[in-house]
């Protein structure tokens, strides 16, 4: 089988749709504030970056602090993080191969850490995960490659034999300042065109598809 690799995931978008409980955990927030819902499809230009950047773009309130409206957000969306997203299809198969076959699987997600854990525990997958890295547990989240640095220094793996799978742009920016080989996911949630033009080294269309690519 040749050396050991490791595959860096994100989250969503990547190993699940989450649009509609993002969506829905927003509008929560919106409606506390008196603000009118907003369509998923609208929220979802603004997911892959974090939650902050997420409530800056679309959340503010005169006189209330993005810091205040960012708690009450993921308070919301620990309530609400496993309403509706589940697994894409395959994913869990596709984790078993890598594992079975001798490598290694990490998660590096803008994806707030509680709300990271109480999702991979629901799916049934958190052990299958060497590192998981989300905001609080690192000094600055994607496009910065911290996460994916840390994730090789786990694995003792080299990043010639990683790569970072993803469905925006910052993870395929974050892998390319991190010196690894870059997948992008063409079923996820970010802007399709958006992520090819990222240039990724990879593009797949179903998570099945990673097992093949050679790395």
């Amino acid at each position: 089988m040749g050396e050991k690799r490791l595959y860096i995931f994100d989250f969503d978008g990547t190993i699940s749709y989450t649009g509609d409980d993002i969506a829905t955990s927003l509008n929560v927030v919106r409606k506390k504030y008196g603000l009118l819902p907003l369509e998923t499809d609208e929220v979802l230009k603004y997911v892959g970056y974090g939650a902050r950047f997420l409530i800056e773009n679309v959340l503010t309130v005169p006189g209330v602090s993005v810091d205040e409206i960012l708690l009450a957000y993921k308070e919301a969306y620990f309530d609400h993080c496993t309403d509706t997203s589940i697994p894409y299809p395959g994913l869990s198969g596709t984790l078993s191969l890598l594992t079975k076959r001798g490598d290694t699987v990490s998660l590096f997600t803008n994806k707030p850490l509680k709300i990271t854990e109480k999702t991979l525990a629901f799916f049934g997958i958190r052990d299958v995960f060497t590192s998981v890295y989300c905001p609080e547990n690192l000094a600055k989240r994607k496009p910065d490659p911290e996460g994916i640095r840390r994730c090789m220094e786990d694995a003792g793996i080299p990043p010639e034999r990683t790569v970072m799978v993803g469905d925006s742009k910052a993870d395929i920016d974050a892998g390319r300042a991190a010196g690894v080989k870059t997948c992008g996911c063409l079923y996820g949630m970010g802007e399709r065109q958006k992520l090819i033009d990222a240039g990724p080294d990879f593009l797949i269309e179903d998570i099945k598809d990673i097992a093949n690519i050679e790395i």
